[in-house]
């Protein structure tokens, strides 16, 4: 019998947080990047930039929640849900920086809605059901 191979055994729990926190990065960065070559094509694209945002947000959320769950499988939840509450808080920090202060509304929202959608969709993907194969049987 082959015997399954435990995925990250070197990577301890930081490692892992690390590379979820990577990925995470990442994903955001591309469906941003998309998402403004999408509203650039546009006419007036600051007339949506408020609905581009969400759209990028719930994506790479749900994109780095998935892959968080596949990166780090033989454990709960605790890493996927610290990772997207260290995202938003780096977000939020950054739009601190760059706002001088000052955070709207809308930008809480997103922040609420990439956590809650990191989490759900990392929860989805570890539970999620797993087809068993038959075997055939004469």
């Amino acid at each position: 019998m082959l015997k399954k191979r435990k995925a990250n055994t070197k990577l301890g729990v930081a490692g892992v947080f690390l590379l979820c926190l990577m990925a995470s990065a990442i994903s955001i960065l591309i469906f941003s990047l998309l998402t403004s070559l999408i509203a650039n094509s546009l006419n007036d694209p600051t007339k949506y930039i408020g609905i581009f945002s969400l759209i990028a947000m719930l994506l790479s959320s749900a994109a780095a929640g998935i892959t968080c769950s596949h990166i780090y499988k033989e454990g709960g939840m605790l890493i996927p849900s610290l990772t997207s509450l260290s995202m938003v808080l780096i977000m939020l920090l950054i739009n601190v920086i760059l706002s001088g202060g000052k955070v709207s509304a809308g930008a809480f929202m997103n922040y609420a809605c990439y956590f809650g959608v990191y989490n759900i969709s990392a929860f989805l993907s570890k539970h999620a059901p797993v087809k068993k194969h038959r075997k055939n049987r004469p």
